[in-house]
Formats: structure tokens, sequence, C-alpha cells
């Protein structure tokens, strides 16, 4: 008995201790520091990180480019030239929870993303209609701002996005399936916070053969940059919680049906969310305009930005051409 009791002691402090030692060693989110490339946003929820970028030769029009689960507002790093050099101001962010951004103790829904960014587009005093361009999560979110502010948009465009994985519901991912599940979330959170980050295309770039890729040192930094602060496991398992990112259809039906412009680029390899949700995706908006990339992961947007800068700038110029 008294081994038992032993072996039960000595079990529960190999799982506690862990968790004691990484809780200990995480900073308080307040003490994040801007960098001096970008700026704060003072919002309602705290400090939200943002960078702007101003073309040589604008054509007055912005671009509002919005990130997915984990990684930050760094993979449009190989994006944002295309951009600018086509005339489009640029404006990143980094979502709350992540990057630079503060830690807000709130329920990360799909109206608090939405709502986020219709306060950032007011903070900046942006007033005309402007392109919104969502990765992975980022896609639901612009995707739910155009169907609420439709006058506000001039096209929704999409990259990987997320919404259409009811598609294999049967077999969801392991790492969603733990932000899903209690105690056991948080532990993991804290202890194996690289299992939260949703695959491994996350952390670790799936090809080298594009020169504007971004380094995977510099992806490695972003991400242990902000894992030291409290709040950003919290973030991701509050975000699947609160925000169903696995069936979204209704919401692109609806925006469907609002004649604003649209496209979207797709991976065939992606191992995050899926391809065959493009074909939901084109049923329920018939007039987007759509690419897809072989062999292309879920890190496409900041590992292969050669060619989805290129595919997303022709259709902006389309969709102004067009407005």
């Amino acid at each position: 008995m008294k081994f038992f009791l032993f072996f039960i002691f000595i079990l529960i402090a190999f799982i506690l201790l862990p968790y004691l030692y990484y809780s200990i060693k995480l900073e308080n989110p307040s003490k994040i520091i801007k960098p001096s490339y970008g700026k704060f946003a003072d919002l309602k929820n705290g400090n939200i990180f943002y960078q702007t970028f101003k073309p040589i030769n604008p054509i007055g029009q912005t671009v509002v480019l919005v990130h997915g689960f984990s990684t930050p507002s760094i993979v449009w790093k190989g994006i944002v030239p295309f951009l600018t050099d086509a005339g489009f101001d640029v404006i990143v962010y980094d979502h709350y929870g992540r990057g630079f951004s503060s830690r807000p103790k709130v329920d990360y829904t799909k109206d608090f993303y939405v709502s986020t960014l219709k306060e950032l587009i007011s903070y900046l005093n942006i007033e005309q209609k402007v392109h919104l361009i969502g990765y992975s999560m980022g896609g639901p979110i612009v995707g739910y701002f155009a169907n609420e502010y439709p006058n506000q948009v001039i096209s929704v465009n999409f990259i990987a996005p997320a919404g259409y994985m009811f598609e294999r519901e049967s077999q969801p991912n392991f790492y969603l399936k733990i932000l899903n599940t209690p105690l056991i979330n948080k532990y993991i959170s804290v202890v194996f916070p690289s299992l939260m980050y949703g695959g491994k295309s996350s952390i670790e770039l799936t090809t080298d053969e594009d020169e504007n890729k971004l380094s995977q040192v510099e992806l490695n930094k972003v991400y242990q940059e902000q894992m030291k602060f409290e709040g950003f496991t919290r973030s991701l398992i509050s975000t699947a919680n609160n925000f169903n990112l696995f069936n979204t259809k209704k919401m692109y039906q609806e925006l469907g049906k609002k004649n604003i412009s649209a496209s979207v680029i797709w991976g065939n390899a992606d191992e995050v969310v899926p391809i065959e949700g493009l074909d939901s995706l084109r049923s329920d908006y018939p007039n987007i305009s759509y690419k897809v990339i072989e062999n292309g992961h879920h890190d496409i947007t900041y590992a292969l930005p050669s060619t989805v800068g290129p595919f997303l700038t022709n259709c902006l110029i389309s969709f102004s051409n067009s407005e």
C-alpha cells in the first residue's frame, strides 16, 4: 500500500512540476515591447500591433491582411511587396493573443475578431472601401466582416480558408481535438505549447524553392517571442472553443449572394485545411476567381509568396478596375 501511494505521489509530481515550472516562466503580457517597425492601436480590449506599408505610386486603395490561427502577421512579409508595387496601401496586424498584441481574457469568438477588425479600420480613419485578404482562420473573419459591412468592402480574398473542414469531420485534426479537451488542453498549452500550433507547416517551412519565402530562422524567432508571454495558447484554446472553424458554409453562401468580388488560392497538398473545400466554396460563391497550387501546403502564404502574391495582386487590380 505504501509503495502504491508513493508511486501515485511521484506520478502527480511528475505531471504537476513541469506545469508549475513553465507557468512561472511565462511573462506578463503587459511587458510586451513594441518593435520599432510597427505601431500600437489602443483599442477597447488593449493594444493591437499593426504595420502600414505605403506604395511609391499609390492608387488610393487599401488592402487589409488578416492572418490565421497561430502564426502572426509575419506571414505577410513576402506578400506585401507585390501589393505595394502595384500601388496599394497595405495594413497588417496581429490578432489579440498573438505576436505583439495584447492578450485580453475574453472569449475569442468570431464576433470578437470581426469587431476588432472593424475597430482597427475606424482607428486608422479609413473611410473608403477596402480590399480584405484572409489566410486560413482569417478567411472566415474577413467573410463575416464583409457580410456584416458590405458597404466597406471592395473585395474579399481567401488563402486556404477555414470553414469547410466538415468535409473531413469524421477525422478532425489531432491538434483541434486537443484544443477542445478541457484540462488536457490547458496542461499541454503550458508544458507542450508547440502542439498547439496547428500542424507541422505552421512552424517548419515545407519548401525552400521560393527566394522570397520567410526564413525558417525568422519564423522560429517569432514563435519563440510570442510564446514568452502568458495568453498566447490561452487565446488559441478560447478560439477553438468559441469560433467554429470547421463549418462556416452558411456564411460563405450568404456572402456569395452579395455580389462582392472575390478570389481564393489553395494548395492541393494542404494538410490543415483540405483542398476538398474548394469545390464547396466555388458552389457557394459561383463567381469567385481561384487558383490551385500544385503540391502547395498550408504555409503557401509565407513559403510561396512569389506564387500567391502575383495572383492576389492581379485579382485586386481587376476588382479595382471593375469597381
